[in-house]
């Protein structure tokens, strides 16, 4: 895949994040380490480095362009605190299509570390096997603080 489609696709996801409401909020950011959006309620982040702060945009010839501003919001008050109760993982395909076929409210039941996932909805349900042997290394979280 081309990078500038690679760039659109990532920049579309992070704006799937972004409020509605909010102008604060409709908007995708940078922190200088990573890329994020947030509408409130949920948080969409890249481990993208771009060392500016500010609004994030696409330019014309498919880069990444931060417009640098000071005052960008804070994404720390959307992230969990503490360990979580459960980890389990699964196949980002596999989660997807089992959440393609739910509709409304999705219930997510976890029994456990490295037990399976289990989606269910209204007459609908998926249950997500979980994958053993990964290693910790693989997995990003977003940092909270600004540089």
């Amino acid at each position: 895949m081309e990078m500038k489609e690679q760039i659109a696709r990532w920049f579309a996801w992070l704006q799937s994040a972004t409020s509605k409401e909010e102008e604060r909020l409709a908007r995708v950011y940078s922190d200088g380490r990573q890329l994020w959006a947030s509408d409130g309620y949920s948080l969409h982040a890249l481990d993208v480095a771009t060392e500016k702060n500010g609004r994030v945009t696409v330019s014309e010839d498919g880069t990444l362009q931060v417009d640098e501003i000071g005052d960008i919001p804070s994404f720390a008050t959307t992230m969990p605190q503490g360990e979580p109760i459960a980890s389990v993982v699964i196949s980002a395909a596999r989660l997807k299509q089992a959440a393609e076929g739910q509709e409304g409210l999705v219930r997510l039941n976890l029994y456990g570390s490295g037990q399976a996932l289990e989606l269910s909805s209204a007459g609908k349900y998926a249950l997500v096997m979980p994958v053993t042997e990964v290693e910790e290394w693989w997995f990003w979280r977003p940092g909270s603080e600004v540089t």
